[in-house]
Formats: structure tokens, sequence, C-alpha cells
């Protein structure tokens, strides 16, 4: 075998190679946007008034001159009272960004001038104001979204060009060499400055103006404050025919521990092909995986449900001894006999990570933990499955509590709110006797409803930000539920400054 076709072998096999594992090593993303061409179509509105807005605050420099017996000044010109009818931006893939173009429009040019012609020895001088109106002006912008190191995008002007129809004159006096300087200057020099600095205002408002507010779009949020959700960028924007889009991390880390492994990494996005609303927003399960992993491995899922948390009316739940109503003594009676006149706190730790299960029915949520009990008195401790439980405990056993909650959008925050749950208990042990599971489970149900369930969903309608810039507005969003990712299908309103 010749050495070129060894060469050509060996690059083949590197690239089948190349081929195969990159989807290993390519990470599906926690967390997606996608802009549908509906979405583009509002951009088009926004982008007419930022337009509008940048073309009138346009000057240009003072012009001076001489042409034969002719001497000529120009200052303070300034364009005004643009005139934009309509606006037409398309994606285009093959410039990964977005091309407006704006037919058609009108602008005005104001400035004052000073003019002398000199007619054999005697010089005619004349000053005022002009006004020129220019029609058929054209515009096409190519915007692009690139990267910056952090991984936030960066809006970039990939190109813009500019031209210039017919124009009428009209100015103070009626001297026919005056009309035909405007008509010479304004067919050449100053029309082609004018079409320079439109695009450099446009170029300008693009790429300090318009990158300065998209690099606002965050790259991490606080959740309940120890815990962070990284928004960055997994790679560049994706445009196509029919929508941009942008696949984030969406991993959630301990606040002060965002080194840790993720020992589980995100499902494929099933196929999506809806496009009625502006944008569509994937949370996958990942992040409240991430969440709970996060939670569990640094012992954040622990709570203690003690007398002095519970609400006044319910103060005397935990007590053991209780003549005239229900308490813990009532329930298990061998606590009041062995502990009378003291008080009972149950404490639950998580005993692994949780389990979380998104499907077209809703929001699930499995904890498992261990739940201790204690008295006052004598310390008597009810611990779940604890390895080298003391020998002072009374009771052990398992705790499993399951959760069906749901999902919704209030302002740029996801939150959320528990509608149902059920707690299993099992391997139980006594050192005092035989103690009821269903008993047991009684005094967790109680407990949870009065003082767990209300924390967790206080932290649930906390809620926290969605990856969206602070001036965009959701418009009736509403939320999909599909396996293993929620999807918020929104219209937005862009209310910052253009």
């Amino acid at each position: 075998m010749s050495y070129g076709v060894t060469k050509m072998a060996t690059s083949l096999f590197y690239l089948v190679i190349a081929v195969i594992i990159s989807p290993i090593l390519s990470q599906n993303p926690g967390v997606k946007m996608r802009v549908t061409s509906t979405g583009i179509d509002y951009a088009e509105k926004v982008a007419k008034s930022a337009l509008t807005t940048t073309l009138n605050t346009i000057s240009l420099p003072d012009f001076n001159g001489k042409d034969g017996n002719l001497e000529y000044w120009l200052k303070n010109i300034r364009l005004g009272n643009v005139r934009v009818p309509d606006i037409d931006i398309f994606l285009s893939p093959a410039q990964r960004g977005l091309t407006m173009n704006v037919r058609n429009f009108g602008v005005d040019v104001f400035l004052d001038y000073r003019a002398r012609y000199q007619l054999w020895f005697i010089p005619i001088d004349n000053s005022g104001g002009a006004t020129v109106y220019f029609k058929q002006v054209e515009l096409t912008v190519t915007v692009g979204i690139d990267q910056f190191e952090d991984t936030s995008p960066k809006l970039v002007s990939r190109s813009c060009s500019a031209n210039i129809g017919d124009f009428d004159v009209n100015f103070q006096g009626s001297l026919a060499w005056l009309l035909n300087l405007f008509r010479g200057l304004f067919s050449g020099a100053i029309r082609d400055s004018i079409k320079n600095t439109i695009c450099d205002k446009v170029n300008e408002a693009i790429n300090i103006h318009g990158a300065d507010t998209l690099r606002k779009l965050p790259l991490e949020a606080d959740i309940a404050e120890k815990f962070v959700v990284d928004y960055r960028l997994l790679s560049p924007v994706l445009f196509t025919d029919r929508y941009l889009e942008t696949q984030h991390k969406g991993a959630v880390y301990w606040k002060a521990d965002r080194q840790s492994q993720i020992p589980f990494s995100p499902d494929v996005i099933p196929a999506w092909t809806e496009s009625s609303s502006m944008l569509y927003l994937w949370m996958t399960d990942y992040v409240p995986r991430t969440l709970g992993y996060a939670a569990h491995t640094h012992g954040y899922l622990q709570y203690v449900i003690s007398p002095d948390k519970l609400p006044s009316q319910s103060k005397s739940f935990l007590n053991t001894t209780c003549p005239d109503s229900a308490c813990a003594g009532t329930l298990i009676p061998l606590l009041a006999e062995k502990y009378p006149n003291s008080l009972v706190t149950l404490t639950i730790s998580s005993s692994k990570s949780p389990d979380v299960n998104i499907t077209s029915n809703g929001l699930g949520l499995t904890l498992y933990g261990t739940l201790d009990l204690s008295t006052t008195s004598a310390s008597a401790v009810v611990t779940a499955n604890v390895v080298g439980t003391s020998a002072s405990a009374v009771v052990t056993a398992n705790v499993v509590i399951s959760i069906v909650g749901t999902a919704s959008v209030r302002g740029d925050r996801i939150v959320g709110r528990i509608s149902q749950f059920r707690t299993t208990i099992d391997s139980l042990k006594s050192q005092v006797g035989d103690v009821d599971i269903t008993a047991i489970n009684r005094a967790l149900d109680e407990g949870m409803n009065l003082i767990l369930i209300p924390h967790m969903n206080a932290i649930a309608d906390a809620g926290f930000p969605l990856p969206v810039l602070q001036d965009l507005k959701f418009q009736n969003p509403r939320i999909i539920y599909q396996d293993k990712s929620l999807i918020i299908s929104t219209n937005v309103q862009y209310q910052g400054i253009v």
C-alpha cells in the first residue's frame, strides 16, 4: 500500500472514530430556549421602533468647499422625520444570524447654509435653512450572535449596506445656482456620507448597545439562597430557517461547592414542532434532579418538626400528655406511658438523593429519608434505619414521602406548589413494645401538614429566575408537561428602551 493511500486510510479511520464518539462526548442541554418565526415577527416591530430612534439621532460633520466662483458652508446637518414603513427580518442560517431588510423608507436632512457666488466683480451672498427630502432609502443589515469567553451571547453586526434613491430640495431662496449646488452635493459627497453614517450608527447600536443588553442574559441564578443554577451556553446559538435556539447547561450546584461531579447527565429532549408561540423554554428534569442531588449530598434535606415551630392553635400536638385533645401521646400511647408530660420532636433527614418524575400528567417527587423522634425527658429517639443507631433509640423505621406538584410562571420566575403528598413508613423496630406504624404515619402526616409542607411550599413559591432578559416580559405563558421535561410556551413583550 502506498504512503498516500495509507495516509488517506488513517484519516478516514480517525474521521469515523470522531463521528462515533462525538455524540458520547457532547452533552445534552438541561435547559433549552427556542425563538420561533412568530417571535421574529414581533422582533420586526421592536426593530422598527429602535431603527427610527437611532436614525433620528444622526448628525453629520460640517461641509465647506469651493467650486469655481462658488463658495459654500453647510453646518448643523442632521437627520430627522424618519419614516419606516415596514421591516422584514428573516433567519440566515448560513450567516448564523438574522437579516433585516428595510425598503422604501424616507428621511429628511435639515441644515443651515451660507453660499457666496462671484458674478464678475459683484459678490452675491445667500444664507438660510434648507431641507432635503430623501426617498426610496434602503437598508440591509445582518445581525449575528457569537459568544464571549464566558459563553454569554455576543451580538455582532456581520454586514450593513445602505442605498439612497431620489430626493427633493426645499430652501429659503430661489436662486438657480443655489439649487444646482444642493443637487450636486446631495447627489455625491453628502449622500455618500449619509449612507456611511447610517451604517455606522446601526453598527454602533448593534455592536455596543445591543450587545450590552444581550450580555445581561443571566448565566446563573440563585435558588433558595444555598444553590445556583448554571445557565451557561453549551454551544453556539443554533439558527435554522424556522427558529433560533440556545442550549444551556441547566445544572444546579451547592453555592459553596461548584466543583462537585454530578453522576448523571441530561436526557435528550423530545422533538417539538409547535410554533404558534413566540418563545418556548424547556426545563428538563435534570434541573430538579441536580438540585435534589446537591441538597442531599450537602445535608440540606433535613428538617426538624418541633413544638416551637407549630402554629399557636396546634402547639399541644407534640405533647405526650393531653387529656382534652389529640396529640402524640394519644397516637402513640407507649410514649405517654413511658414519657408523660414531655415534648416530642421529629427530625427528617434524607437517606439518598430524591427521585424526580416529570410526565405528561405533571410533576412528581419522591423523598427517601430517616425519621428521628425524641422527647425532652429521656432523649428517646425514633430513628429510621440509621447505621449505628444509639442504644437509646425507641423505634427505627424508613420513611418515603411521595409528592405531587404543579409548576407555573410568575414574572420571569418558575414557581411551584405541592398539591398532595403521601408518606410511607416501614422497617419499624421498637424497644418500648408494639408501636402501630399507622399511628407513626398519622403523627408524621400531621407534622408535615402543619409545618413541613407550608415550609416547602414557601420555597417552591419563591421559585427561581429563568434565563431571560429583565426587560422581556412573558405574555400568557402556559406550562406543557412532557416526558422528563416541561415546556413554557409563551408570547413576549419587550419593555426596554429602544
